[in-house]
């Protein structure tokens, strides 16, 4: 599932307030480790929707449930970290909204997963509501990736850029194969169609969520780069506010009217 991709240093611990803070690493940490549950929990509870396994079904909605609430903690937490980063380091520019448009649409979408993943269980069997519920999470999570991806300018490296790159493509692409195979619930399918619609649905909730996990993978490895790059300016005796300053400077001159002026902003590259 989807979730905030930005180059700007996380301010993860709540309440925090300087990037040196010992405990954004630790509660980043956390965020990573909740985000991967979330993610193989999905896979396997996208097993089990399978015709062959349709006695466990069951099974697989709790899993869904309980990988939506490990996703919305996760969702969650980030909403809460763009809004306490941008009331720490106000620039009043395009890059806030960015993060609170992104960040507002992955949670709403989570929270449309939970309910939804409650509304195909056995026991209740509202499945056009849940089907709904899916896709309109999906949707959710393409236009938060959508916005996301306008901050792939200011990576600060070649590797960076291309990895913001994949992991935002697999998050779409995710989100993409989750709303196809949600709209088949919606469909009143009897005889022999049946099993073979069933079973290419959770075909693509399967390769969907392989793909959600993929992108956290990605994320966890962008996050890496981006430690090793700071590493490296420190070690050169240069600091990540001139990299901004630089990538500011290129962007200006490539600008067919020019604006006077430069902004870099204080942060790290994360």
């Amino acid at each position: 599932m989807p979730h905030l991709v930005t180059h700007r240093p996380r301010l993860a611990r709540p309440g925090s307030r300087r990037h040196a803070d010992d405990g954004n690493h630790v509660w980043a940490t956390l965020n990573a480790y909740c985000y991967k549950l979330g993610g193989l929990l999905f896979i396997a509870g996208s097993v089990f929707f399978f015709p062959a396994l349709a006695d466990y079904l069951a099974v697989g909605d709790w899993l869904f449930f309980a990988g939506s609430i490990a996703y919305l903690l996760v969702t969650g937490h980030d909403l809460l970290e763009v809004h306490q980063y941008w009331r720490a380091y106000p620039t009043h520019s395009g890059a806030d909204i960015i993060e609170r448009l992104a960040a507002w649409a992955y949670v709403l979408g989570t929270i449309a997963f939970v309910i939804g993943s409650l509304c195909f269980l056995p026991s209740l069997e509202w499945v056009a509501a849940g089907a709904w519920c899916f896709i309109i999470g999906s949707l959710a999570f393409v236009v938060g990736g959508l916005v996301n991806v306008l901050q792939v300018v200011e990576a600060p490296s070649l590797l960076y850029m291309q990895l913001f790159n994949v992991t935002v493509a697999l998050f779409l692409i995710g989100s993409a194969l989750f709303a196809a195979a949600s709209v088949p619930y919606l469909w009143h399918l009897h005889g022999a169609a049946e099993p073979t619609i069933t079973r290419f649905a959770a075909a693509l909730f399967v390769i969907g969520s392989v793909l959600f996990f993929g992108g956290g993978l990605a994320t966890y490895y962008r996050g890496l780069v981006g430690q090793r790059l700071a590493a490296w300016c420190r070690a050169s005796g240069l600091e990540e506010h001139f990299i901004h300053l630089l990538a500011d400077e290129i962007r200006h001159k490539s600008r067919v009217t020019p604006r006077s002026g430069s902004r870099g902003r204080p942060s790290d590259a994360d």
